[in-house]
């Protein structure tokens, strides 16, 4: 990945944290009204060869840069890919920028690597403070087709209280 995109990346994990901020600090956030159609939302990262359903009620946001943002809750909660060769570096990024924003911050353990829906899985996951509230993050590696790196970062109430979506979110990530 070269530069500018790590840059890109950068910004765009401020504004993640900003919209966290946000709504950390109270500003009446609420739901999406759910879709009106039952069926599936798919979205498909061909870049990576990945895929995932989109959960009711989440938003979906491709930036020109190719990442792609989710979110729930106004932004309470939020959902990063990163697609890039060398994840090492996507990853190193990413916890830079916990460090920078986070409060006592914490690992839940080293990195654990298993298997999801046939792709090698790299995951880490712990917690911080922003302004006081708790916040959950989770850095996952996926390799498909091309590495994919994925943050999840969010309040922890918010992030507990959509478990089962998140759930079926994870479960959904396959190749295409």
């Amino acid at each position: 990945m070269n530069a500018h995109k790590y840059r890109s990346f950068a910004a765009g994990f401020a504004l993640l944290l900003l919209l966290t901020s946000a709504a950390a600090a109270g500003s009446g956030v609420s739901p999406a009204p759910p879709a009106a159609s039952q069926d599936p939302d798919i979205h498909v990262i061909k870049e990576a060869g990945l895929q995932f359903e989109l959960p009711k009620g989440w938003t979906a946001e491709t930036r020109p840069d190719g990442q792609i943002f989710l979110s729930f809750e106004g932004g309470a909660g939020t959902v990063t890919f990163l697609v890039a060769d060398k994840y090492e570096d996507a990853v190193t990024g990413m916890k830079a920028g916990l460090k920078e924003q986070l409060t006592e911050l914490k690992s839940d353990g080293e990195p654990k690597t298993d298997t999801h829906n046939g792709m090698t899985h790299i995951g880490e996951s712990g917690s911080g403070l922003m302004k006081g509230v708790k916040i959950t993050w989770r850095i996952d590696v996926l390799k498909a087709r091309t590495n994919v790196t994925i943050l999840t970062f969010g309040i922890d109430t918010i992030i507990e209280a959509h478990g089962a979506e998140y759930g079926k979110f994870v479960n959904s990530l396959k190749t295409s």
